[in-house]
């Protein structure tokens, strides 16, 4: 875990909500894991006094080396801050924090499913699988309430993902929530995948979850939560989850420290 300084090198929007922020931090570029999160000091002042949480979006080895990019949604005061930040600014990270994705044991299919701002540790995680050499097929569902919420598509059309968008609102895509489509598709394949990697809003982990148990697929799931401090100090993040073996029910896992990614099976969900 770093306490780090990072460049600010520029910082767009890419939707009415959503931006992107590319920083340079060579030390944090060099030791992060696909699906594990900073927490970031907006200012250099303690206003807002805690740190916010957000996932590596992606790398930039060719381009910029020692550099990275997040994606955030603005949803509060501390990301209408961040928005006001511009390239030369700089921002305090701590980390890389968590537990991140697994690469597949086995070759083969290999689904990921987002919801909305899910998107957003999910692109680095696939940039990883194509450079480590596995030839996939390779698929990614799509869900958001409007079209405004579906980014980053194309850069998973070029690293050869087959991509099915789904919105709430028909805006584009077909209409309807994420999970209900992609059971349906699921049941229409001749091969199930061997993971199904997915981030995005409980209820859509939830049915995830349960799918991939029902069909016998190993899923790996990156759970949003309230993060206050982002090392399991303040406990705001606690998961229920199944007791590790000798332990006693219930069993609270910190979604900062034993995730954000956890296997499907190893929740209690409510």
């Amino acid at each position: 875990m770093l306490l780090k300084n990072a460049e600010i090198l520029f910082n767009k929007p890419v939707s009415p909500e959503l931006f992107h922020m590319g920083l340079r931090c060579p030390d944090v570029a060099d030791k992060v894991q696909p699906g594990q999160f900073l927490m970031v000091r907006i200012q250099d002042r303690f206003d807002p006094l805690l740190r916010r949480p957000f996932a590596v979006h992606r790398l930039f080895p060719n381009d910029a080396p020692g550099s990275f990019e997040m994606l955030y949604k603005v949803v509060g005061r501390g990301t209408q801050l961040l928005t006001t930040m511009q390239g030369g600014d700089s921002v305090n990270l701590l980390g890389p924090l968590g537990r991140g994705f697994r690469l597949p044991k086995e070759k083969g299919f290999v689904l990921m499913v987002a919801g909305g701002i899910g998107i957003a540790p999910l692109p680095y995680l696939a940039e990883t699988l194509a450079a480590s050499g596995y030839k996939g097929p390779f698929v990614l569902w799509f869900g958001g309430k409007t079209s405004a919420d579906l980014v980053c598509v194309k850069h998973f059309e070029d690293l050869g993902f087959a991509v099915h968008l789904v919105t709430e609102d028909g805006s584009q895509g077909k209409q309807g929530l994420v999970t209900g489509h992609l059971e349906q598709w699921l049941t229409q394949q001749d091969e199930l995948p061997k993971v199904m990697y997915s981030c995005g809003p409980y209820l859509m982990q939830r049915s995830v979850a349960d799918m991939a148990a029902r069909l016998g697929i190993s899923s790996q799931l990156s759970m949003e939560a309230l993060m206050a401090c982002g090392v399991g100090a303040c406990l705001s993040c606690s998961l229920r989850c199944r007791p590790p073996k000798g332990a006693r029910d219930p069993h609270y896992a910190n979604v900062c420290q034993d995730g954000p990614v956890f296997e499907g099976e190893e929740i209690v969900w409510d």
